[in-house]
């Protein structure tokens, strides 16, 4: 069962794509992923939005905005996917985030905008240059083990070489091993940004699952080497 590696070129790919990320993201759990989507009735519903958030951003034709899948080329299922995106210039100040998929005044809201911007925070405080940023990446459970997921990171890092920038990622702890094997650096550790006076008693419940992270970098041309290479923001620091 051959895989093959190709960017996606056309937005019916997304009817395999997103029922995959629906099941991948739920195996393993992910505690940060339900700040970030909406909380749907139904399978079908989040499989739904998602499959039209994506293409929304195929059609866009980003230049430096790349769709990534991987196939089994027997059965023509796609098995994994990346978002890598190329930001080209020096960045910004991030926008405050509104977390609109909550309702407006909810625990749920201000919890999930105060960890979204504390994490934007954090890695904006840190990676100013041209970089690629990979977005997400997912790889089927029954499909795991079998190299799908090193492509999809091989491609980007052997992308981000050919446009001369450097490559981070926001890791899950649980994630981080797999990134160093291809190539990237556990530099620092990514505090959760969501501590309140007087929590309420649903915003203790929502602080007590773990949701810190790793900034993972890559220099530009070569893997990581622990000891030798240092990411620009760490320069100049004991």
């Amino acid at each position: 069962m051959p895989l093959t590696l190709s960017l996606v070129t056309t937005p019916t790919s997304f009817d395999k794509i997103a029922p995959m990320d629906h099941t991948a993201w739920l195996t393993p759990y992910n505690p940060q992923l339900k700040h970030f989507r909406p909380s749907l009735a139904t399978p079908a519903e989040a499989i739904a939005h998602q499959r039209a958030k994506s293409i929304a951003k195929w059609q866009k034709r980003d230049p430096y905005t790349f769709h990534v899948h991987v196939v089994d080329s027997d059965t023509d299922d796609v098995v994994g996917y990346a978002l890598w995106v190329a930001n080209m210039e020096p960045q910004a100040e991030a926008q405050p985030v509104a977390a609109t998929w909550y309702e407006e005044g909810s625990v749920e809201r201000a919890f999930a905008e105060r960890f979204i911007n504390g994490l934007w925070g954090f890695l904006g405080e840190r990676v100013r240059g041209p970089h690629m940023d990979l977005h997400s990446i997912i790889v089927h459970p029954l499909h795991r083990h079998r190299g799908a997921g090193r492509m999809l990171l091989r491609w980007g890092t052997a992308k981000a070489d050919e446009l001369g920038i450097e490559t981070v990622i926001s890791s899950l702890p649980s994630a981080a091993g797999a990134y160093e094997k291809c190539g990237f650096g556990r530099i620092e550790l990514i505090p959760a940004d969501v501590e309140v006076e007087d929590p309420s008693a649903r915003w203790k419940e929502l602080q007590a699952e773990d949701l810190t992270g790793w900034l993972m970098w890559r220099p530009v041309g070569h893997d990581y080497v622990e000891g030798v290479d240092r990411a620009p923001w760490l320069e100049g620091k004991a």
